[in-house]
């Protein structure tokens, strides 16, 4: 068992199989696997400090806010944090790549023009992921499991843009 988390690569399929198992538990509970939400409950009690009345009087936040402040949502999204960081240190890996080599073969070595991009990227990502009602892991997870229609055309969208897409801006790299 140590060999097989120490390794720095998992197989897909077993990873697979650990997720179909944590969703199948986490349905158990009444609950979904999907991380935006929590994004959500964070911009709320940031938001709180200054504009505590809107936050109060506002549909959208008090439909995050009805259960507890910090939910097992926001746990998971700490856990794959704090997962990542042990798995790192189990497999002894120790690189770190600030701008990764297919970024470097389109658009140069600028750390800072990679972290902008990818903030962009970040916002547009958590901003279409809360219009489409969720992210890519309660889609394609939790609601691919439960043979949802929307989600499944969620994922069926989500791939006939990024495949072209990603073609597009790593040209350079194909």
């Amino acid at each position: 068992m140590k060999n097989f988390l120490t390794k720095k690569k998992w197989n897909p399929y077993v990873v697979g199989v650990f997720i179909g198992i944590l969703s199948w538990l986490v349905f158990l509970v009444g609950n979904q696997l999907g991380t935006t939400t929590t994004f959500q409950k964070i911009a709320g009690l940031i938001e709180v400090i200054f504009a505590k009345s809107h936050v109060e009087n506002s549909s959208y936040y008090q439909r995050y806010f009805k259960k507890a402040l910090i939910s097992w949502q926001m746990l998971f999204v700490a856990s794959i944090y704090f997962g990542s960081l042990i798995a790192s240190k189990l497999s002894k890996s120790k690189h770190i790549e600030y701008v990764p080599v297919i970024w470097k073969q389109n658009y140069g070595s600028s750390k800072l023009k990679r972290n902008i991009f990818a903030f962009i990227g970040g916002a547009i990502l958590v901003f279409g992921a809360r219009f489409a009602g969720g992210c890519t892991s309660g889609h394609a997870i939790s609601g691919g499991l439960q043979l949802s229609v929307i989600s499944w055309a969620f994922m069926i969208s989500v791939f006939a843009v990024a495949i072209p897409f990603s073609m597009i801006i790593y040209r350079k790299s194909l």
